[in-house]
């Protein structure tokens, strides 16, 4: 059985090269970056005390300003639909009295249009906050992820498959 290659450096110093070593050297990039590793737990606590903390946390920062946005988009319909079933409620209750019980029948479906769009809203604005949490969660457990663009070995392993079709 043939001994793996062997080249004498020093008197007493032996480089032993084998099979999987001298595969690394050909397949390792010089351009291979190595990134320090996030914490996940981190940038989930930080993007709950603020949305887009984590983002900023984890280098992502185009994403910040994006949940912003949408935070403060709906925040903002949120706050606007409930003031406005606030007023139609206010409005509704005072159109029932003793002699009409049934109130106005246009306050009521507005009472109710608007009730149901605060809501909407509300799943909205919960919903970006919990996608928050998982997106700064799941960027930071992959952030030193290698995507380098050539991924594969340089033409070691191959594996191919021929079908005979008559």
């Amino acid at each position: 059985m043939p001994s793996a290659p062997s080249m004498s450096v020093r008197q007493d110093t032996v480089i032993r090269w084998n099979e999987d070593s001298l595969i690394a050297a050909r397949t390792a990039s010089s351009d291979t970056v190595f990134r320090k590793k996030k914490s996940a737990t981190v940038a989930m606590l930080a993007s709950m005390v603020l949305p887009g903390a984590g983002q900023i946390y984890n280098e992502s920062y185009w994403k910040a300003p994006v949940v912003w946005g949408f935070g403060a988009y709906f925040y903002s319909v949120y706050r606007d639909q409930n003031t406005q079933y606030q007023f139609f409620r206010s409005e509704y209750a005072a159109s029932v009295d003793s002699t009409n019980t049934e109130g106005i029948t246009g306050l009521k479906k507005q009472r109710d249009f608007y009730f149901s769009q605060r809501n909407t809203f509300g799943w909205y604005l919960a919903i970006t906050y919990v996608l928050t949490l998982v997106d700064a969660y799941v960027d930071a457990s992959l952030f030193n992820f290698e995507v380098s663009p050539d991924l594969q070995p340089h033409g070691e392993w191959k594996a191919t498959l021929h079908i005979h079709l008559r």
